[in-house]
């Protein structure tokens, strides 16, 4: 009886943690349902022996942070048309290098470059889908950090071995200066969005 009281307010501090990362509307409520879970999965007479119950209970605890923040992220509101427009305009770009990528390997299977281009062309891609889907903005920062150190390897690779090559020129304009300029109109319009729905 003390162990299981014990589990349960393990359980309880947990869905607490949850509970925080819930939008305000529907706060108590989901708080209540998770809560109301705990008890129920403890003593669920289908499920021998009572430790797998115990075990159980945490898992479903430890989940529920987890469902918290996937709740927080569903709960936004769908990017302004801003920023699905940007998005689309650097998902067509991702979806050039990352063809451009794939034909490098199947050119040349055994060249990094090649892989290089193709690892820069999937970071291209995955930023505007980051940016679709609504996920967080840690997540998007890394993207474009890892995008453009990938991209500035690609460029400076091109350069070294063709340095009369003005494409080579023109991609490095293009990363070093047209897709950070991209990725914060992408931020101030985000944050006027939010503003304007405030």
């Amino acid at each position: 009886m003390r162990a299981e009281r014990a589990l349960l307010r393990i359980g309880e501090c947990l869905v607490g943690l949850a509970r925080r990362q819930l939008p305000r509307r529907g706060r108590e409520e989901r708080y209540r349902e998770w809560l109301a879970e705990l008890p129920a999965i403890l003593h669920d007479p289908q499920t021998r022996p009572a430790a797998v119950r115990a075990v159980r209970m945490l898992g479903y605890a430890v989940d529920t942070p987890r469902g918290a923040v996937l709740t927080r992220i569903r709960a936004r509101r769908p990017p302004g048309r801003g920023v699905t427009v940007i998005a689309r305009a650097l998902l067509a770009v991702g979806m050039y290098e990352l063809t451009v990528g794939v034909w490098g390997v199947v050119l040349a299977p055994g060249e990094p470059l090649s892989y290089l281009r193709l690892a820069w062309g999937v970071l291209l891609v995955a930023y505007p889908v980051s940016l679709l889907v609504r996920s967080a903005w840690r997540v998007s920062t890394l993207i474009v950090t890892s995008q453009c150190l990938a991209g500035s390897a690609v460029n400076f690779w091109d350069a070294a071995r063709a340095p009369a090559d003005w494409v080579n020129y023109f991609n490095a304009a293009f990363l070093l200066l047209i897709v950070p300029a991209l990725w914060i109109a992408i931020w101030i319009t985000s944050r006027r969005s939010r503003a304007r729905q405030a």
